[in-house]
């Protein structure tokens, strides 16, 4: 019946609501179903795009993709709260962070991508809605921008 074939999505719709409740009365349903279908790439996972994944990853975002292959190193686990002693030398930053980002919240989609800025293609930021690029040169920051604006 229709009944039932709704109950699902009706169970989907109240965890959904129950999560988000505080986002909701701050900014509205209507903001809260954007965030939630914005992809956001954020490039480099050092102390200050590991704080804006957690943030996004919290607040609701629907899909976020870090992308990081430096290797953890020691120093990276005073400034960067998702790597920890195991990681280091095994696993990129990226890689490292995504199963602990993940965790935050199970509403939202992270993943990590592989490469260095030179996988930062016009064809690989049109699968994006926002990019952070953080840790890059100046030249690259200003290639990545023009991508970003066309």
């Amino acid at each position: 019946s229709k009944v039932e074939k709704l109950r699902p999505k009706m169970a989907e719709e109240t965890a959904y609501n129950k999560q988000y409740d505080r986002q909701i009365r701050l900014w509205g349903h209507a903001a809260q179903k954007r965030m939630s279908m914005a992809k956001v790439l954020i490039f480099g996972m050092r102390g200050l795009p590991a704080e804006i994944s957690k943030n996004l990853v919290l607040a609701g975002i629907g899909s976020l993709s870090v992308m990081d292959d430096a290797e953890v190193k020691e120093e990276d686990l005073g400034c960067q709260f998702f790597l920890n002693e195991e990681d280091v030398g095994k696993k990129s930053r990226a890689e490292a962070s995504q199963p602990r980002l993940q965790d935050l919240n199970a509403l939202a989609k992270v993943s990590f991508q592989k490469g260095g800025t030179e996988g930062l293609t016009e064809d690989f930021i049109k699968g994006f809605h926002v990019v952070c690029l953080t840790g890059a040169s100046l030249s690259e920051q200003k290639r990545v921008n023009e991508l970003c604006r066309k």
